[in-house]
C-alpha cells in the first residue's frame, strides 16, 4: 500500500508537471498569435479574401475584346430580275426578211409579198430588257470582325455571382474589424455599451470592389494606372 502511494505521489506531480509546461507552451503560443494578429488579419487574410472578392467581380464585368479575321468564300445563289429600257448595237449586219402586205394606190388592192432588209453593223436600237437572270457564283469574303462578348451577358455570369456573394460577408466582416490595438479599445467600448456593432456592415471594398478599372490594376497598385471610361 505505500508503495502504491509513493507511485501515485510521482504520477502526480509529473502529470502537473507536464499539465504546467503544456500550458506555458500554449500560453507562449497565443501570445504569439496575438502579437502577430494584426499583422495576419491585414497581411494575409485581408489580400487574399478582398483579392479573391475583388477580381471574381472583375471576372464578371470584364468584356472579352478581339478581332476576327474571316476569310470564306459565300455561295451566291438567286434570280436577278432585269426590267428596263436600253439601247443595243449591232455588232454585224442582221439581216431580216419578213412576209408584207402591200396596199396599192387608188383601190387597186392588196398584194401580199415579201421584205429582205439588212440591219447595218452599229446600228443603236432601243430596246426594253424583262427577263429573271440566274446567278449562280461564290464571293471570296476577307475582312476584319471586331467582337467584343461582356462575360456577363455569358453562362459564366451565375458562377461569377455565386463566388461573390459567398466572399463578401468575410469581405465585409475584416473590414469592420479592426486593423491595429489602437483601434480595439473603441471597438470593444462600442460592443460593450451596445452601439449596434454589425461586422456585416457593407463596406467600400465590399460595395464596390472593381470601380471602373478593367485593366486589373487597382489605383494604389500602380503610379502611372489611368482609368478607363
Amino acid at each position: 500500500m505505500q508503495q502504491f502511494r509513493v507511485w501515485w505521489n510521482s504520477f502526480k506531480t509529473v502529470a502537473i508537471w507536464i499539465s504546467f509546461i503544456t500550458n506555458i507552451v500554449f500560453l507562449i503560443v497565443l501570445i504569439l498569435l496575438l502579437m502577430q494578429l494584426f499583422q495576419i488579419k491585414n497581411g494575409i487574410l485581408e489580400p487574399l479574401v478582398d483579392g479573391l472578392h475583388r477580381n471574381f467581380v472583375g471576372l464578371d464585368e470584364a468584356v472579352i475584346i478581339r478581332t476576327i479575321e474571316v476569310n470564306d468564300n459565300v455561295p451566291v445563289i438567286f434570280d436577278l430580275p432585269v426590267n428596263q429600257r436600253t439601247n443595243v448595237t449591232l455588232t454585224e449586219n442582221v439581216p431580216i426578211a419578213a412576209n408584207a402586205t402591200f396596199t396599192l394606190p387608188g383601190g387597186g388592192g392588196l398584194i401580199n409579198g415579201r421584205v429582205d432588209i439588212v440591219l447595218p453593223q452599229n446600228l443603236v436600237l432601243p430596246v426594253e430588257l424583262s427577263m429573271n437572270v440566274p446567278v449562280n457564283t461564290q464571293i471570296p469574303i476577307e475582312l476584319p470582325v471586331d467582337v467584343e462578348i461582356p462575360l456577363k451577358e455569358t453562362q459564366l455570369h451565375d458562377p461569377f455571382v455565386n463566388l461573390r456573394n459567398l466572399l463578401e460577408p468575410y469581405v465585409r466582416i475584416l473590414d469592420n474589424l479592426p486593423d491595429n490595438w489602437s483601434q480595439v479599445p473603441d471597438f470593444l467600448i462600442d460592443v460593450i455599451q451596445g452601439e449596434g456593432i454589425n461586422l456585416l456592415t457593407p463596406t467600400v471594398e465590399s460595395a464596390n470592389p472593381w470601380p471602373g478599372f478593367t485593366t486589373g490594376v487597382r489605383p494604389e497598385d500602380g503610379a502611372d494606372f489611368q482609368p478607363t471610361n
